[in-house]
């Protein structure tokens, strides 16, 4: 069933697939939840005019909801202060923070550390943004929660968090971001922690890439980024992309020069432009190349790319699908399938390619006067190509 989900100022028009008449309102509370992971902040209930509570015990027809209605969220606890983020499917947001074009869709990785982190000011806003974009390059934390950054504050204005990463597997192969503010003014410094040596300094404005509120707080009901390309490139190349290859040197391997060195979001990039074979074949190579082009967001593309949306529409109607996020992969085999036995059988049927006249020689000018010298048996061809006749001189007057 298809709904129109509003929250606030806030509409998303979504298909629940496992969703039927006969389905309880808190069977569509338990999706709207795998659906929206915003929501699992807060209790809430629906309502239909925004305003009464719907019994969760009763049926979606019971409570006189039809296909195509507006459904509004309503929060039981409305003093609750935790951020809401906005109400995005995970299908519509770009991998990485450099692909990021408006204020709406984000990566999912930035709701993961606002959900785990619960920032409060600017500069925690900041820290998650410089967070993510460590991520995006292969890097993880010491803790086992990556998406979790509380423990790495040590005040309001100063923060190190210490990382690792997962082509250097050496204990010592350790490194730390130091980022301390001073007014509106971001030090960031990265050090390498087995050689205590700083590689990489940069220095950011907070104003340059977050629209700041009144009393110098953020919106709680939108994200308050700008100009996230600008800063993904210039914190990767001053402080990210060092840290990596002082990391591999000091481990004893190959530089990021290297197609398995290189940062998933450009390994994601290049796989955009490939053809599905050759996707295929790389997978083939090396476990880590096989796991990072696995992402789901990564085959939704390239269904979008490769198949029409009628062809993406119809075949994930007919697969049963218990889970809200379907699996991109196994679609895009399954339509691929699809298209290659269509093909089959429109060569097969088409009296222009019957086994009978394959091979096809290529068409060549037939001679008016061969030499019987080098006479050779002619090639046969289906369809013989016509003979040029030369206009002889002189047959027209002047």
């Amino acid at each position: 069933m298809k709904f129109r989900i509003k929250y606030h100022d806030q509409t998303q028009s979504t298909v629940f697939d496992g969703i039927k008449e006969d389905s309880s309102m808190n069977d569509l509370k338990k999706q709207l939840t795998k659906q929206f992971s915003s929501l699992k902040n807060f209790q809430f209930h629906l309502s239909l005019n925004g305003k009464g509570a719907l019994d969760d015990e009763q049926t979606i027809s019971q409570s006189g909801l039809v296909n195509g209605d507006t459904i509004y969220i309503l929060n039981d606890n409305p003093d609750d202060h935790t951020i809401i983020l906005p109400l995005v499917p995970w299908t519509d947001q770009p991998l990485t923070l450099d692909e990021v074009r408006d204020s709406q869709t984000y990566p999912a990785s930035i709701y993961r550390l606002i959900e785990g982190s619960q920032p409060e000011t600017d500069f925690d806003y900041l820290i998650i943004v410089l967070h993510a974009l460590m991520l995006e390059c292969g890097f993880q934390m010491d803790t086992e929660n990556n998406y979790n950054i509380k423990s790495a504050r040590k005040s309001s204005t100063f923060y190190v968090i210490r990382y690792r990463h997962k082509l250097c597997d050496e204990e010592h192969t350790r490194c730390s971001l130091a980022l301390m503010r001073t007014d509106a003014l971001v030090t960031i410094d990265g050090v390498v922690n087995a050689i205590s040596q700083a590689c990489g300094k940069l220095s950011v404005n907070i104003g340059d890439y977050l629209q700041m509120h009144k009393a110098g707080t953020t919106s709680t009901t939108a994200l308050p980024y700008r100009e996230l390309r600008t800063l993904s490139r210039i914190f990767k190349d001053n402080i990210a992309n060092r840290l990596l290859c002082k990391l591999l040197e000091q481990s004893r391997q190959c530089s990021t020069a290297t197609l398995v060195g290189l940062p998933n979001e450009i390994k994601l990039r290049l796989a955009k432009y490939l053809p599905i074979k050759s996707i295929c074949m790389l997978q083939l190579t090396c476990r880590d190349i096989h796991h990072t082009l696995n992402d789901n967001l990564l085959w939704h593309d390239l269904c979008v790319r490769d198949f029409d949306k009628a062809a993406i529409t119809a075949t994930s109607n007919t697969i049963e699908n218990c889970s809200n996020e379907k699996n991109w992969h196994k679609l895009y085999g399954i339509i691929y399938a699809q298209k290659q036995a269509s093909l089959r059988y429109q060569t097969k049927s088409s009296p222009y390619f019957h086994t009978a006249f394959l091979p096809i020689a290529p068409p060549t000018h037939r001679v008016l006067f061969p030499d019987p010298t080098n006479a050779g048996p002619a090639a046969f061809h289906p369809f013989p190509p016509p003979i040029y006749r030369p206009i002889p001189s002189g047959i027209f007057r002047k």
